[in-house]
């Protein structure tokens, strides 16, 4: 995606500016920094154009009070400030994308080189809005959470018919802020796995603990509402992470990873020194003298495991001793013959 390798073992973290610049070129700057400063992947915004992706009439969210006519119109980006922020989150070494709502939207992205899209979950089942992201051959990062499955497969035929690049599926729960009992993070396992496709989370929980759970599971991007303040006026700042909580979530989510380790199972070299101390030796119970055929009741298991190892106690006995062997001395291999 863009020269970047998203995968399972590497998540993409993305901060999802959205609309919490509120219609400032300025505001978004300010979280483009503080996104890099936190240690994102990359940052996401979305693309407005208010007569070209609704009627005058559209309801207001229940979470929002200002009508979405007003608001979406407020949150319009140009052409030129569209370029402007991409330029300066590359200048940050962060990745720049966004959510087109329209297919005029798809065309103004493609104006400034926009190199990945989202579609956004009330998206999936707009077929025109996929054939025009489809057609650009870009990669595509597939939000669900106003879909079903039957949906996502639709969304999808529509995507690879029209010749859209690698596609990644984001398990969504569309509310704000969602609860974790209804983030369903075995669905996202599940829905990559059926469709055979890379999948991550679109994380709306107020805090940190479902994405770094979904990069467990195996995600390999992880999108969350970002914001400077949650006090700051908008329908997204209230279930947005602040710029320390998205600091937090990067360490966690590279901690976890780091701690996913591989699949092999080995004895580590470096734990050597504490063998010695934790695990056992064999040990005599008693007194044994040259030459005599060892038993079992004549030996334990004791701590240092510096000696012959407890495990190969049954290989001890029946050996005999090739000299005297004090009671309650670790055994080496000089004491047996």
């Amino acid at each position: 995606m863009a020269g970047r390798t998203v995968t399972a073992g590497r998540a993409l973290v993305i901060a999802e500016i959205g609309n919490n610049h509120d219609g400032s070129v300025h505001q978004a700057e300010r979280l483009i920094d503080a996104a890099a400063e936190a240690g994102a992947d990359a940052v996401k915004f979305q693309t407005h154009i208010a007569e070209a992706e609704m009627h005058p009439s559209t309801p207001t969210p229940p979470h929002f009070p200002e009508p979405r006519w007003e608001f979406t119109k407020r949150m319009e980006l140009t052409a030129g400030e569209h370029r402007r922020l991409k330029k300066h989150a590359e200048s940050r070494e962060l990745l720049f994308f966004s959510s087109p709502f329209s297919v005029e939207a798809v065309e103004l992205l493609e104006e400034i080189g926009n190199p990945c899209y989202k579609i956004a979950s009330g998206e999936v089942t707009n077929p025109p809005l996929l054939e025009a992201v489809a057609a650009t051959g870009k990669p595509v990062l597939l939000s669900t959470g106003m879909a079903g499955i039957e949906d996502v497969e639709h969304a999808l035929e529509v995507l690879r018919a029209g010749g859209a690049g690698e596609i990644l599926v984001l398990q969504c729960t569309s509310s704000y802020p969602a609860p974790p009992e209804k983030v369903n993070l075995r669905a996202m396992v599940a829905m990559g796995e059926r469709l055979g496709l890379p999948y991550g989370l679109s994380d709306h929980t107020p805090d940190i603990h479902t994405s770094i759970a979904a990069v467990a599971l195996g995600a390999a991007a992880i999108e969350k509402h970002f914001t400077l303040s949650k006090r700051l006026y908008g329908p997204d700042h209230h279930a947005s992470l602040t710029p320390e909580e998205l600091a937090r979530l990067v360490d966690g989510i590279r901690q976890v990873e780091a701690a996913l380790g591989t699949e092999a199972k080995e004895r580590d070299p470096e734990l050597d020194p504490a063998r010695a101390t934790f695990e056992k030796s064999v040990v005599s119970r008693e007194a044994i003298a040259a030459g005599t055929e060892i038993e079992r009741e004549m030996l334990t298991t004791k701590r240092p495991g510096n000696g012959i190892p407890a495990i190969r106690l049954p290989e001890v006995v029946g050996r005999r001793a090739a000299r005297p062997i004090p009671a309650n001395h670790v055994l080496e291999s000089a004491d047996l013959g």
